[in-house]
């Protein structure tokens, strides 16, 4: 097992990578630029690493200061989390010079390109029996791209290769919009950081996602996890995530199963992996692996037991697979979202400043993390998700339940947040009666008619006052707010014994 390993990330996945490392005995440095300084992650790790800000770019994306800073801690590795540098290869290779590992994809650790990775993750899957969308070859030679999409159907997605968490990804439906989609990619790519290593993939018209989430030893032995549903989705961001999924039939759940093991083996994945599907009524279709941490991890924690951030730094040190196939809770449901600063009412448009006040759910099967409290300012510069919330209950139904009650009682002063959004997919007919699909809000009108189904404005406001005048009365609830407030913990309130209190 590592040592001492430097979480080279932000906000929340810092957080959670920082507690996973300590819990298994190691020392966990955090990396963070002076405005991050007393962010949750950073005052939990044992040591923090302050990175200059001087540079146009995030200091997160800057390879040279995060292998300095992992030299200068002595780290044994260092955990990208995802996004930032979670797929660099520069950063790979630059860290094994000096006998660092990178807490990331095994293509990096193979030595293999992007375009490489691709084409392999292809022929191994085909090989283990799963059909792919057509697609063309990875390319940098953005006229060569273009002449691909003649032998590829319209509608079709520009994808860049490395890119994760919906970034770098955008649909055409005509030539006509292909060089449009195409600019936007390279110009998201720039921003963010990825290898301008772009491809372009078959669109399905109506598809559910659905990922399996899996861990694998050194010695080839695995786990799998229940499915993950994340259908609600807007422009490729994923909004909303339930597990099991209320959608796969168990037909094509065991046909899954059946080939994950060749899958996995082939790619011969040691740690974790999030395999991606797309599922069209009786068409499986391979979409991608991912072996960095995924974003709506948390749901298989809550489902299952098993920290399985956690076991991915354990099994990438080369520690060997513990868990049995069958020892891990299989039952209830878990209903997650993320909560983003950013303005449904107008077009999801990035909502930055100060946080005036920040009222925190809690009640039965409701777990609520977070690296704001009232008065922190929310950045413009980074991605705007202001909290996790997850439900979790014996039935998808009462999940949904627990999860409505947990948005009426969430109150954010200061700035939008897709709150309103959110509970409005909740309570939409095609979500409960399971008629959603991928796709749904591909057109801003569906927007708009998932915003209908909230409160009026004025019970909006009667809420609010409810949830405030609650807050003031409750001891447990006060406690928890000036413990907030005075400590910006990150809140992890799951209280299986105890009934919703406002």
């Amino acid at each position: 097992m590592y040592k001492r390993v430097l979480v080279a990330n932000r906000g929340l996945i810092q957080a959670a990578c920082v507690r996973a490392i300590k819990s298994l005995g190691a020392e966990a440095i955090a990396l963070c630029e002076e405005g991050d300084f007393n962010k949750v992650g950073v005052r939990e790790a044992n040591r923090a690493i302050v990175i200059s800000t001087n540079k146009t770019s995030s200091p997160y994306l800057d390879v040279e200061q995060v292998v300095l800073a992992a030299m200068e801690c002595k780290a044994d590795a260092v955990h990208p989390g995802y996004g930032f540098l979670a797929a660099s290869t520069e950063l790979s290779k630059k860290l094994s010079t000096f006998g660092i590992a990178f807490i990331s994809a095994t293509r990096l650790a193979k030595g293999r390109s992007t375009a490489e990775e691709k084409k392999f993750l292809n022929e191994v899957a085909i090989k283990a029996g799963f059909a792919i969308l057509p697609h063309s070859n990875v390319f940098e030679d953005i006229a060569k791209l273009s002449k691909e999409a003649e032998h590829i159907p319209y509608p079709l997605m520009v994808k860049a290769a490395g890119a994760a968490g919906g970034r770098c990804i955008r649909e055409a439906k005509s030539a006509v919009e292909l060089q449009t989609a195409i600019d936007s990619v390279l110009r998201q790519c720039e921003r963010f950081g990825y290898e301008k290593s772009l491809y372009l993939e078959k669109t399905l018209t109506h598809p559910h996602i659905i990922s399996f989430p899996v861990l694998r030893d050194k010695n080839g032995k695995h786990v799998i996890f229940p499915e993950i549903e994340s259908s609600v989705q807007f422009r490729f961001r994923k909004l909303l995530a339930e597990s099991p999924s209320p959608y796969l039939s168990k037909e094509n759940k065991g046909k899954i199963m059946a080939m994950l093991p060749d899958l996995i083996d082939g790619l011969d994945i040691v740690g974790y992996a999030n395999v991606e599907f797309l599922i069209s009524e009786n068409d499986i279709y391979l979409l991608d692996v991912k072996e960095n941490i995924q974003r709506f991890h948390g749901i298989t924690n809550l489902l299952t037991g098993v920290d399985i951030l956690r076991e991915q730094i354990r099994l990438h040190s080369g520690e060997p697979l513990l868990l049995q196939k069958d020892g891990f809770r299989k039952e209830g449901s878990v209903i997650a979202v993320n909560v983003d600063a950013m303005d449904p009412y107008s077009n999801f448009s990035a909502s930055p400043g100060k946080i005036e006040r920040m009222f925190v759910p809690f009640g039965e099967g409701i777990v609520v993390q977070s690296p704001y409290v009232s008065g922190d300012t929310v950045s413009a510069n980074y991605e705007s998700v202001l909290a996790k919330i997850m439900a979790y209950s014996d039935s998808r139904e009462k999940a949904i339940s627990n999860m409505e009650s947990a948005l009426a009682n969430f109150r954010i002063e200061g700035i939008s947040t897709t709150l309103p959004f959110l509970r409005g997919v909740l309570k939409h007919p095609d979500f409960l009666n399971l008629k959603w699909t991928g796709m749904h809000l591909a057109h801003e009108n569906r927007v708009q008619e998932v915003l209908e189904n909230i409160h009026a404005p004025d019970e909006e406001e009667q809420a609010s006052l409810i949830a405030a005048l609650a807050l003031s009365t409750d001891s447990n609830a006060s406690a928890i707010m000036a413990n907030a407030e005075h400590g910006g913990l990150l809140w992890a309130m799951f209280r299986p014994k105890r009934k919703m209190e406002y």
